[in-house]
């Protein structure tokens, strides 16, 4: 029987986490400087931010519910980055989903649990054709996915403003709030706890991680895309097929980008609130998670939970002494800076040797 190598183990487990760690101290360490700059003592302002968001049981709380959209729009972009195709626009998928889910919920009739069953599918479903369109104009035309699927999250959003500012605004209640009318109670998301709104959303952000962990080790689809991320040109030597990998996996990353906003529709606001998806950037805080993760799925869980904790352990610093809350977000940004500048080095170092490799051949 083989013997399980716990060092070797061990030194693979370090490699990956190395990267992530050391751009987390260099970030952390920024934002000690900025600190210093206001005035205040790093280390009490770091114990302040971390007791709050991952101690006290509010706070935690909060920050679980927060991480949970932040998750599965992780999940999302890694599903379609992990295969080479850069998919910027999880944001405008799960916007889209997200309003397709509520008007079902809103308009559909019969018993509440088939409302809601149908409500997420179409959503699911919106979310997968709304990415299947960048894919196509890239496929027929040769277009930038970047680019298209970027372009494609402000045409999601103004669409949605004005669905919810004019046909579906809730006229029953205040004028001024542009969301529209509450959900019925047998349709949201059970929440754990009277006081808070952790909800069976998070329990759904585990489940789809286990699923990506499954779906990349034990699907031939996952090795298939795996193998289209590393090298298109030998994938498809090798008998894959690039154009049903493309469509299958940007569908699916747009499906997982509407269930991330249907978890906070159905679990948190009650409701579709114009803006609720994109002032909170449930989206951008998620690819940041990815690219610290380097796409891992248990890392995207664990990098995705610590960024929505600096956020809410910053956004109590404003209340409790002379710091901006923006100091999560700069110490966010620097995060991943580190961990892009990580990212290009290997891609250069990838691409040097594919060229030495290329002119030894010839």
């Amino acid at each position: 029987m083989k013997k399980l190598d716990f060092k070797s183990l061990l030194c693979k487990a370090w490699s990956n986490i190395k990267g992530p760690l050391v751009a987390t101290f260099f970030g952390l360490l920024v934002g000690a400087i900025v600190i210093l700059i206001c005035g205040e003592n790093p280390i009490i302002v770091y114990a302040s931010m971390f007791q709050k968001a991952f101690i006290k049981p509010y706070y935690l709380a909060e920050t679980l519910t927060r991480s949970t959209p932040v998750i599965i729009c992780a999940l999302a972009t890694a599903m379609s980055w992990r295969a080479g195709y850069i998919n910027i626009g999880v944001e405008g998928q799960m916007v889209t989903g997200t309003i397709v889910a509520a008007i079902v919920a809103l308009k559909m009739p019969g018993p509440a649990i088939l409302v809601m069953i149908v409500a997420w599918l179409a959503g699911m479903a919106a979310g997968a054709l709304y990415a299947l369109i960048p894919a196509v104009i890239q496929r027929k035309f040769g277009a930038s996915l970047i680019i298209i699927s970027l372009m494609l999250n402000y045409v999601a959003n103004n669409i949605t403003s004005y669905l919810v500012t004019y046909p579906l605004k809730d006229t029953s209640g205040d004028a001024i709030a542009i969301q529209t009318p509450s959900f019925r109670e047998g349709i949201k998301l059970m929440r754990f706890f009277k006081g808070n709104t952790l909800n069976v959303g998070f329990i759904i952000a585990i489940l789809l991680t286990v699923f990506m962990i499954f779906y990349e080790k034990k699907t031939v689809l996952g090795y298939e895309s795996k193998m289209t991320g590393y090298n298109p040109h030998f994938a498809k030597y090798g008998g894959v097929r690039e154009k049903k990998v493309m469509m299958i996996t940007m569908a699916l990353s747009g499906a997982i980008g509407a269930i991330a906003g249907c978890t906070y529709a159905f679990g948190v606001s009650g409701r579709f609130i114009d803006g609720m998806l994109t002032s909170t950037n449930f989206a951008w805080t998620g690819l940041m998670a990815a690219l610290i993760a380097d796409l891992n799925p248990v890392g995207i869980f664990i990098s995705s939970v610590f960024l929505s904790g600096l956020q809410i352990g910053g956004s109590t610093l404003q209340r409790s002494m002379s710091i901006p809350s923006e100091i999560a977000t700069i110490i966010q940004c620097c995060i991943t800076l580190f961990v892009s500048i990580k990212i290009v080095i290997n891609f250069k170092h990838k691409k040097k040797h594919n060229e030495v490799k290329g002119g030894v051949e010839a």
